[in-house]
This record gives C-alpha cells, sequence and structure tokens, in this order.
C-alpha cells in the first residue's frame, strides 16, 4: 500500500514538473518573441574609443562590451566600434558623443579633467578609492547619481566599464630615491598625477598612447607612467626604460567608462537600457579581474626575463605623494559647487570604507603577505 501511494506519488510530482518546465519554456519562447517583435526597434550605434586599435588592455575590452550589447539585445542594438584616430582623435570622444558626431564611446574619465574638475571623482583621484571601492561607491553609494547629474551638463551618460586597478608609478631612465630627483622631470603623466609631478617639481606632459613610447625612446621624455605591468610590457616600456617603481598612489585605480549621448540615453527603451547597464558592469568587473592577473603574471616576466629594475618609492617620497593628493582634491573643491558636492560624498565614503578595511580585506591581506 505504502509503495503504490509512492509511485502515484513521484508519478504526479513528475507530471508537475514537466508542466511547470513547458510553461517555463513558453515563457521563454513568448519573452524572445518580445524582444524579437517591433516593440523594439533596431538601432545602430557609432562608437568611438580614446585607444589605439586592437590595444589589447583597452581597445579589445571596448570591442567585447559592444559585442554584448549586441548579444544581450539579441542583435537589436548594433554598435559599430571605431578606435581612436579611425573616426575622431583620442582626445577628441567627450566632444564627438556630446555634440552627435558619435553616438557612444568606450574612454576615460581621466582625459576630460580640463572639462571639469569634477569629474575626477569618477576618473582616479590620487589617494583615492581603489577599483573595488570606486565600483561600490557607484553601485550602493551615491556615486552613480552624482555622476549623472555632473555628466548632464554636457549631454552625457556614463557607465564604469572598466579598470585598470592599481597602476605602478611609471618608468623612469634615472633613479627616483629623493623629492630633488623629480625636480626638472618631463614625465607623460595625465589627470591629477600629473599637477603632483609639476609640484615636485618636475614637467607633466599628456600623450596619447601612440606617442609615449618613441618619446621616451628618444629623450623627449624623461619617464612615463601607463598602467600596470600588463599593459606596459604590451605597449613595450620595458625596451626603452630602466627603472620601473610602484605602486601608483597617484593612480590607486583607473577607470573606463561607457559613455553614450544623453539624448540618446534618454529616448531608448527601458529594456534596452537595463542591457547596457548590465554589459557596462559586466565589462568592468572582466576587465578588472584581466588587469590583476595578466599583471602579476607580467611583474614577473619583466624582473625574471627582461631584468628589470622594479622598485618601491622611498617612504619621504610617498608621505609627499598623499600630502599633495589631499591638498589638490581639497583645493579644487573651493568655488566649484558640483566638485565639493561629490568631495564630500566620496570624502565620507571613504571615510567608511578605512573604518572596515581595518578588520576587512586591508586587514588580511597584510597578515597574509607577513605570514606567506
Amino acid at each position: 500500500m505504502i509503495n503504490i501511494k509512492r509511485r502515484v506519488l513521484i508519478k504526479n510530482l513528475l507530471i508537475s514538473s514537466s508542466a511547470t518546465y513547458l510553461a517555463a519554456c513558453e515563457n521563454s519562447s513568448n519573452n524572445s518573441k518580445d524582444i524579437l517583435s517591433n516593440k523594439f526597434p533596431n538601432i545602430k550605434l557609432k562608437m568611438v574609443t580614446s585607444f589605439p586599435k586592437n590595444l589589447p588592455d583597452t581597445d579589445l575590452p571596448a570591442q567585447r562590451l559592444a559585442k554584448k550589447i549586441e548579444k544581450m539585445s539579441l542583435g537589436k542594438i548594433k554598435i559599430v566600434h571605431h578606435a581612436a584616430g579611425e573616426l575622431v582623435p583620442a582626445f577628441e570622444v567627450f566632444d564627438a558623443v556630446r555634440d552627435n558626431i558619435a553616438d557612444c564611446a568606450y574612454t576615460a574619465p581621466i582625459y576630460w579633467l580640463s572639462k571639469d574638475k569634477a569629474i575626477s571623482f569618477f576618473g582616479c583621484i590620487p589617494g583615492g578609492m581603489t577599483a573595488k571601492e570606486v565600483f561600490i561607491w557607484l553601485k550602493q553609494g551615491n556615486g552613480q547619481n552624482l555622476w549623472d547629474n555632473l555628466y548632464s551638463k554636457y549631454n552625457l551618460k556614463g557607465f564604469p566599464a572598466g579598470n585598470t586597478g592599481t597602476t605602478m608609478g611609471g618608468w623612469f631612465n634615472k633613479e627616483i630615491n629623493k623629492l630633488d630627483d623629480f625636480m626638472g622631470l618631463k614625465m607623460r603623466i595625465p589627470g591629477l598625477g600629473g599637477e603632483i609631478i609639476n609640484r615636485l617639481g618636475g614637467i607633466s606632459v599628456n600623450l596619447s598612447g601612440g606617442e609615449v613610447i618613441s618619446s621616451l625612446k628618444l629623450g623627449a621624455i624623461d619617464a612615463a607612467e601607463w598602467a600596470g605591468p600588463w599593459p606596459d610590457t604590451i605597449m613595450g616600456f620595458h625596451k626603452v626604460a630602466k627603472y620601473y617603481y610602484g605602486p601608483g598612489i597617484h593612480e590607486p585605480n583607473t577607470l573606463c567608462e561607457f559613455m553614450i549621448n544623453k539624448n540618446i540615453w534618454d529616448n531608448l527603451p527601458e529594456e534596452y537600457k537595463i542591457i547596457i547597464e548590465n554589459a557596462s558592469y559586466s565589462s568592468y568587473l572582466e576587465n578588472m579581474t584581466e588587469y590583476f592577473f595578466n599583471n602579476a603574471r607580467s611583474l614577473r616576466v619583466l624582473k625574471n626575463k627582461h631584468s628589470v629594475d622594479v622598485r618601491q618609492f622611498s617612504d619621504e617620497i610617498v608621505k609627499k605623494f598623499f600630502i599633495i593628493s589631499k591638498d589638490i582634491v581639497k583645493e579644487n573643491s573651493f568655488n566649484n559647487t558640483d566638485y565639493n558636492n561629490i568631495y564630500e560624498d566620496w570624502k565620507s565614503t571613504i571615510e567608511l570604507f578605512n573604518e572596515y578595511h581595518k578588520y576587512s580585506d586591508n586587514e588580511y591581506m597584510k597578515l597574509r603577505l607577513r605570514n606567506s
């Protein structure tokens, strides 16, 4: 009797499970038909980037993001990719997207400080947040709202779409042992990091990726900062400079963004907005982990295969970097309402994170290194 009841129960469960499965398939089929229907128009967007074509750490992620968006939209959103110089020069993509010359871009907010100093919070702040922290601030805190309010002034909408993580301090063709070694040093370094070099007595220069290696090789500059061991190796810095310093206190993270014209964004179906947002987030996490893993491997290659002299800055230099960083960030808040509003939220978030770091990742890493 018990066995008969058990068989009936199993049979009913199987029938029920099959019905549930078929219903799920039917709903999935209907959803696909909705997305493929005329309810969602086919659109084509022109994407420009600030990076040389097919550069593995920057332009290839831009191409991957374009493909993600196309696949997630089942082909409804087609993005045509243009590397730096193909449609507009590397440092003109901000204006190109704002003025409808291009529809969207994969670039770095660090390039647009001349447009508005407040943009620095969404690119890189010396002595500021790490790649993990800035994403948390944008996603869980008030960061994205502040970014949206700022970019709306320029007819733009931005999303985090990549991050180098903490960069190296740069390549130098002479030893940097003390603060005086920066006097007269001509260095390729953009953003607020460049302002630090200027205040140390050096001369910052902003060069695109296509110019920096040749300039260092020919002696037009004395030093150059790019990113981390992986992209630096790809660029060939180890062939033109001997000394490699880190970490890059001036650049604890370098955020890459997916930027889109706000008029276009505002008129997209809500489903398309969700696709683009989530594709950007996916791109950010993929790119950040890609950087970390390849940086770790590349640093070992630079040291063991290419005999690069990898060093850390002295305590004197590190301390001065942090002092100047805080001074610059605070000074820029004067008489700039947007900047000051973002600064206050950013600062309070860092204080919150610092309090937790004493019992979280940061303290654990110290213990692991000490006991390795």
